[in-house]
């Protein structure tokens, strides 16, 4: 802890200050040499963490190295997180220099682009075992008013047994090449659908020439598809941008060339936060929309092949926010805003909030058997659903899933109840909440063909479904 100058008996203090700074060497990446800038290593998505190997010198304000810091410091990793570390006097994220420096091997997840090694002195002490800590012993041991971590600012954490300071110095190493992830890394697909980034802010790659390209602007925020043929090929290949609000300026078949945010899993469904990007326009006549057609889920109508894939969780995953389509499936039969007692579902009754709270109680036996029963049955739809998000149940035999056609202001889903859906087209989002995790959101009325009103004859290709280009005379051509 920093003293100050005083005088006693005609004699000066000068105060210990500790490292101005550290420095910090990664001297190996996973066994090898750290790779160079212009060949660096896959982003990590956090299946097999990589090893640095490092070394850790305290430097004096004056850049002299520092001989007499035994003190610990905390590593991390920016981008990414510190997973353990190997090395003399580690203890957690925390390693001891014993005559200002130390040599070891952190285990880092989740890295990417130019990630650094951060060293920071916190001031921690670790207790030796059976000792209770000054930080947590409920004594004020350095008399300055304040008892113990977290009250105390001098505690690093509960098992500090130093409730002094430090210096607060900190060092960085010199950045370890890694690339950008993909869209594919962001949503997680070697760990089965959840990112490695969760909570973390991420830049995600763009191929050049831009493979980025949005396929949905809804009212809040963005879908956007890798085009990359090897990445449509693979899946996952597709994320949502949770703006808060529509983004200004931006339409389907524009491309991104820039995209970063929070990446985090809302209810089993990923999504990048508080986005922000660049923007590629196109305009009418110049350039070729590379929005791609949908993916056609199974079972499928007369005349179409493709994968039965809606019963399929796994298969469903891969095509998360993509651009899909079912066709000849059949609204559910019992769906109206009438109750449904004793899961006496009928035509126009299938509501069953009985409290009338505008949602289902699964503390409430009543309405969870009720709501339970209903989604199991692929002739009903739950009334609470549609009347609060919009969402009501299509199916084709047993196969299952939520539709949200709100964008199509002239389509009567309960008008059309048992009736036949020629193909409904959408981006896909998963819920994980109760049984029916996937919904189909149309982006406007050529996404759905139908024969009844608000529909369009015959699916629509991708190069003009939901297109509304500028002109090189007009930027707001054909908005609304």
């Amino acid at each position: 802890m920093l003293g100050a100058l005083g005088c006693s008996g005609g004699e000066s203090y000068t105060p210990t200050l500790g490292p101005a700074t550290f420095k910090i060497e990664i001297t190996g990446v996973n066994g090898g040499a750290p790779p160079p800038v212009d060949m660096p290593l896959t982003a990590q998505v956090g299946l097999a963490p990589n090893h640095w190997d490092f070394t850790i010198q305290a430097i004096s304000s004056t850049g002299a190295p520092i001989t007499d810091f035994h003190g610990f410091v905390h590593l991390s990793v920016q981008p990414g997180a510190v997973d353990s570390i190997v090395a003399p006097g580690a203890v957690g994220r925390n390693v001891q220099l014993v005559d200002g420096k130390v040599a070891g091997t952190v285990q880092v997840e989740a890295v990417y682009g130019p990630a650094r090694l951060w060293v920071e002195d916190l001031g921690y002490t670790p207790a030796p075992m059976g000792k209770a800590p000054a930080c947590s012993d409920g004594k004020d041991n350095n008399s300055n008013g304040l008892i113990d971590f977290p009250a105390d600012p001098g505690c690093a954490y509960a098992d500090d047994d130093d409730e002094n300071g430090s210096s607060y110095s900190a060092g960085v190493s010199p950045p370890v090449a890694y690339d950008l992830p993909k869209i594919s890394d962001v949503r997680g697909a070697p760990l089965g659908g959840a990112t490695p980034y969760r909570n973390d802010g991420v830049d995600i790659k763009s191929d050049a020439p831009e493979t980025l390209v949005v396929t949905h602007v809804s009212s809040n925020g963005f879908y956007v598809t890798d085009v990359n043929p090897t990445e449509q090929m693979n899946g996952n290949n597709s994320v949502f941008a949770f703006y808060f609000a529509t983004p200004p300026g931006m339409r389907v078949c524009d491309t991104i060339t820039s995209l970063s945010g929070t990446a985090n899993d809302f209810f089993g469904f990923t999504e990048v936060s508080f986005p922000s990007w660049t923007l590629t326009t196109l305009v009418k006549g110049v350039g070729t929309c590379l929005v791609p057609e949908p993916v056609l889920l199974g079972p499928c109508a007369t005349g179409h092949t493709c994968p039965t894939l809606v019963s399929n969780g796994t298969g469903m995953q891969k095509y998360e926010s993509s651009l899909v389509r079912v066709e000849g499936f059949k609204i559910a039969k019992h769906f109206g805003p009438q109750f449904a007692t004793h899961q006496n579902f009928q035509d126009n009754a299938s509501n069953c909030d009985f409290t009338g709270d505008g949602k289902i109680d699964f503390t409430n036996p009543d309405e969870a058997t009720c709501a339970t029963t209903c989604d199991s049955l692929p002739d009903c739809s739950e009334w609470t659903s549609f009347s609060g998000r919009n969402t009501y149940k299509i199916s084709s035999g047993t196969n299952m899933i939520l539709i949200d056609t709100s964008t199509i202001v002239n389509f009567d889903p309960t008008a059309n109840r048992g009736q036949v859906i020629d193909a409904v087209s959408g981006t896909m989002r998963k819920f994980s909440g109760g049984t029916l995790n996937w919904t189909i959101e149309t982006r406007c009325p050529d996404d759905l063909a139908c024969a009844y009103p608000g529909c369009v004859a015959a699916p629509v290709s991708s190069q003009s479904a939901c297109v509304n280009l500028r002109t090189l005379s007009n930027p707001d051509d054909g908005s609304n």
